[in-house]
């Protein structure tokens, strides 16, 4: 009898977290004295407190979740240079849908006011470190990847970051960090690091993108690449 209440009391637990809204929030890891500038270094501890003020929520609906930037926060700063600054350092224009039991995540995003759909051929492959430490309360486990970049020079590929959580056992996280054997807790992503704030009990309908229109990773980074060298041709004629 005991082990039959168990068992429900470990579905219902499971059932539980594969529902629920998880509430991240941004932060920047800035060298500071590594910019010589007084004035770049004041735009950007500006750019950083423009981060604290935005969210991302990561919706899990069983095998399925949902990725993208909160609209409940009100934008306050009237400075364009620091909030696009701020939404390009946390990647305010992607969204990420992910099907754990499909293996299928995808991409929507805008780059140069152009809409673009990725669908990614392959899931990050994840070296798993042996190394914990507690973020926020949660006992967590390091785990390095790679995934490419887009910069002012094209697209080049970067190691990643992400501290997950065994003890809540849904292989979902933000953006990219999907895979993991339990949920993302804080993913770094260059010098910028999410880390999650709150955990809502809340129940949201994902609906499944389009994914008829959508590239490949492959031929997406191709495109990006090629627009961002007709970019630094243009400028440079």
């Amino acid at each position: 009898m005991f082990y039959k209440y168990f068992l429900l009391s470990l579905l219902v637990f499971n059932l539980s977290i594969a529902q629920q809204t998880y509430i991240y929030k941004p932060s920047a890891n800035i060298d500071y004295k590594s910019i010589k500038i007084g004035d770049v270094r004041e735009l950007m501890k500006n750019v950083e407190n423009e981060l604290k003020k935005s969210e991302f929520k990561l919706i899990v609906n069983g095998s399925e979740s949902f990725f993208d930037k909160s609209e409940n926060l009100v934008n306050e700063s009237k400075n364009i240079q620091v909030v696009s600054i701020a939404k390009a350092m946390s990647y305010a224009n992607d969204n990420w849908f992910y099907d754990s039991e499909k293996s299928y995540l995808q991409l929507d995003t805008k780059f140069m006011n152009k809409a673009f759909s990725v669908k990614f051929d392959e899931l990050p492959n994840w070296e798993i470190k042996n190394e914990k430490k507690t973020i926020g309360g949660y006992e967590v486990i390091k785990a390095v990847t790679t995934r490419k970049f887009i910069g002012s020079k094209g697209v080049k590929e970067k190691e990643i970051e992400a501290w997950f959580c065994p003890d809540i056992s849904i292989s979902h996280g933000p953006m990219v960090a999907v895979g993991l054997p339990g949920l993302v807790i804080q993913l770094r992503l260059q010098n910028t690091i999410y880390t999650l704030e709150q955990i809502k009990d809340e129940t949201i309908k994902i609906e499944e993108p389009k994914s008829d229109e959508a590239l490949s990773s492959e031929q997406f980074y191709l495109v990006i690449d090629r627009k961002v060298g007709n970019f630094r041709e243009s400028i440079n004629n």
